[in-house]
């Protein structure tokens, strides 16, 4: 009487027959689908067998990248070929002379001259033992008629935008190479650069080509 109860839940187990049944069902699926898989990655692995490497395409962009990046000028050691001269620890040598120009300055935000921008080219050299400035408001040009034009300082910040340039400090020893810009009338001829070591000194004379 007591063990009556007891056979429906022995019984109970035997309800979970069909399970083993439906695992075995998936078991073709499984395979199946690792079949897929194992195709699929050997068509991938077929298909980059024919691709391009990709570090073709990044070494002709350093490539292309580095021929256009101009190359560095050695630091000058003496003063170029020029018309040459001295005034304290500056000396001076003027290597070119161009005349005739209405702007400088990059194209999208050019600085229109008053009459015409005479370009004077020049290196300077610091023989001294201290750093030096060439200052731009302290030198001249002189024309024909022996008239004199001040250095256009704002054209001289667009003609010498290069690292180091001419306007900073000249360490002992070196030499810097730029430009001095003067704004003169159109037709002006300038024939000598004074180059002074201040404002206030003698100056001393560089003839231009």
């Amino acid at each position: 009487m007591t063990n009556t109860p007891l056979r429906p839940a022995r019984s109970a187990p035997a309800a979970r027959g069909p399970e083993p049944a439906k695992r075995r069902s998936k078991a073709p699926w499984l395979v199946g689908g690792a079949l897929v898989v194992v195709v699929a990655g050997a068509g991938a692995y077929a298909a980059t067998r024919h691709e391009k490497p990709v570090a073709a395409p990044v070494a002709e962009t350093t490539t292309a990248a580095a021929a256009t990046t101009p190359p560095v000028e050695p630091a000058l050691t003496v003063l170029p070929v020029g018309r040459k001269a001295s005034e304290g620890t500056l000396s001076v040598a003027v290597t070119k002379t161009e005349c005739g120009l209405t702007e400088v300055g990059p194209p999208d935000l050019p600085l229109a001259a008053e009459g015409e921008f005479c370009l004077v080219s020049v290196a300077v050299q610091n023989t001294g033992k201290e750093p030096r400035l060439l200052d731009p408001g302290a030198q001249r040009a002189l024309d024909r008629q022996g008239r004199s034009y001040r250095v256009a300082e704002q054209a001289a910040v667009f003609v010498n935008d290069q690292d180091p340039s001419l306007l900073d400090e000249i360490p002992p020893g070196a030499i810097r190479q730029g430009v001095v810009p003067f704004d003169v009338p159109k037709g002006v001829t300038l024939t000598s650069l004074m180059v002074h070591k201040s404002p206030y000194s003698t100056g001393v004379r560089v003839q231009l080509s």
